[in-house]
């Protein structure tokens, strides 16, 4: 588990300017002592809750969050519990190759990964990254095998979160997607840079070395910001 202020800045500082995948799979890797190859074959629905996970750890269980209504403009807050949204332990198994049945043929596939992410991510046509993807995690030459399997596949992967919301001021219903991993490295980002300001107000004052610093709680040294 992640033990130091100075644990987490390294890690930060290490995927700084990274594919999201990678960052993600990085954070994921940090968090289980697993190393960044392995975590890059992990299913998405594995990375993702090992994502929630340390999010919990690093800032707690509830998320607060601001979204504006798309009928009416309007800033609805949310307060959600993570534990309520996090992919289930079962998708998060789905992973490695397996056989599925297609029409009574045998068609060797697996779920999507991070390394898939990041051979598709350079593409800027949706139908190409696509036909990637697919060619990628379906073993057949059969084009109509390979879409139904893919139909399939897409069915027992997917664990998408969507948030089921409600425009207080207009009644608009809508569903808006929550990406964990760039939810969580938006936050880390934000705390990593009010970290690192922390740190440059406090030497100033009195002098301190970063490790010295960093060893005092984020609340000392928000009230050592404050004092100073």
């Amino acid at each position: 588990m992640l033990t130091s202020a100075r644990q987490l800045l390294e890690s930060w500082e290490a995927l700084q300017g990274q594919p999201m995948p990678v960052r993600a799979a990085g954070l994921a890797a940090f968090l289980t002592k697993r190393s960044l190859p392995d975590v890059l074959r992990w299913s998405i629905a594995r990375r993702d809750r090992a994502l929630f996970d340390f999010r919990a750890h690093m800032f707690g269980e509830r998320v607060e969050a601001v979204t504006p209504c798309p009928n009416c403009a309007e800033q609805l807050e949310m307060q959600l519990s993570l534990a309520q949204i996090a992919p289930s332990k079962t998708a998060s198994r789905k992973s490695g190759i397996r056989t599925l049945r297609v029409g009574g043929a045998p068609v060797r596939c697996r779920v999507p990964n991070s390394e898939d992410l990041l051979t598709i991510a350079a593409s800027r046509d949706v139908a190409e990254a696509r036909a990637q993807l697919i060619a990628r995690c379906i073993q057949t030459d059969d084009p109509e095998l390979r879409e139904r399997a893919a139909a399939l596949l897409t069915g027992e992967a997917a664990d998408d979160v969507e948030l089921n919301l409600t425009c207080p001021a207009c009644g608009h219903t809508w569903q808006a997607p929550f990406d964990i991993a760039t939810f969580v490295w938006r936050e880390l980002d934000d705390w990593a840079q009010r970290t690192l300001r922390e740190i440059h107000v406090i030497a100033g004052a009195y002098g301190w070395s970063e490790d010295e610093i960093l060893q005092l709680s984020a609340r000392r040294r928000q009230m050592y910001v404050e004092m100073i």
